[in-house]
């Protein structure tokens, strides 16, 4: 009797037009994943937007822009001190903008891959400043910096 119900199923139009319908479905997905995978952007090879400096204009963080992955590098060039509970907080100032919008945290050492949104990667190949904020660990839980501003760089498209 099983015998005969698979070879029944196996006749089945049904069967085959949902065979064909899941296999045109998963072809169509992996031909989009490989169309939109892209290689990490090699940020040594992209320009700095940005130096960031301390009040006594020491180079704190370089920040590299790789526009079409919306990804920005920050690449820490000078090790701040930041108390345990708290983090270096990344703002956009843009010119066009009301208000500072969040960028990312900062790292410590080394480079830190940060993505922004489109809009905020075109924002940041124009005019505008960036804005360094102690904020507590996770960032300000506002969209609005809630500590003082430590330090600041204008962008390399301000001119």
């Amino acid at each position: 009797m099983g015998i005969a119900v698979l070879a029944r199923l196996w006749d089945s139009v049904l069967l085959w037009r949902r065979a064909t319908g899941v296999f045109a479905t998963l072809s169509l997905a992996l031909l989009v994943a490989a169309i939109i995978a892209r290689e990490p952007p090699d940020f040594s090879a992209m320009p700095v937007i940005a130096i960031v400096r301390d009040s006594e204009q020491h180079p704190v963080w370089a920040i590299r822009l790789a526009r079409a992955a919306h990804q920005i590098a920050a690449d820490s060039l000078c090790p701040q001190p930041v108390p345990a509970d708290h983090v270096y907080q990344l703002w956009l100032l843009a010119s066009d903008a009301p208000a500072p919008r969040p960028i990312g945290l900062l790292p410590q050492s080394e480079r830190k891959l940060i993505a922004v949104t489109p809009e905020n990667a075109r924002r940041l190949a124009g005019e505008g400043e960036l804005e360094v904020t102690l904020e507590p660990v996770g960032g300000s839980p506002n969209s609005a910096p809630r500590g003082p501003i430590l330090f600041r760089a204008s962008l390399e498209g301000s001119g």
